[in-house]
């Protein structure tokens, strides 16, 4: 499961924003998860409630939002929505040629208290 690796970095790298803000806890974390990426986002909520007991981020509210995947196929020049990386264009039927979008793991935002 590399859902808790992830949430040990996304924890990591909060607790380092909060000490240089001087912040005692975090109120939200926004992040954004492409429907590409491989992953689940709801192992990734539940690995960060775990790896955040007991840290500034505890009684953090944790938001993921969904980036939708997007796929450019060169054969037909047509963007489409991909819901898995498997989706043909819905033009001739090809693979895509190019993702553009979908693939993202960030972290949007942290707001501090």
């Amino acid at each position: 499961m590399h859902e808790l690796s992830i949430a040990l970095n996304i924890l990591d790298i909060v607790q380092e924003e909060c000490r240089r803000a001087e912040s005692s806890s975090v109120a939200e974390v926004v992040i954004r998860v492409g429907t590409l990426s491989g992953v689940d986002t709801e192992a990734l909520t539940t690995c960060l409630h775990v790896a955040s007991r007991d840290t500034l981020m505890q009684d953090a509210r944790i938001r993921i939002d969904r980036q939708q995947g997007r796929g450019w196929c060169s054969g037909c020049f047509t963007e489409f929505e991909m819901e898995d990386i498997l989706t043909l264009c819905p033009g001739c039927l090809q693979p895509a040629s190019e993702l553009r979008a979908g693939q993202e793991m960030q972290i949007d935002s942290i707001l501090v208290e």
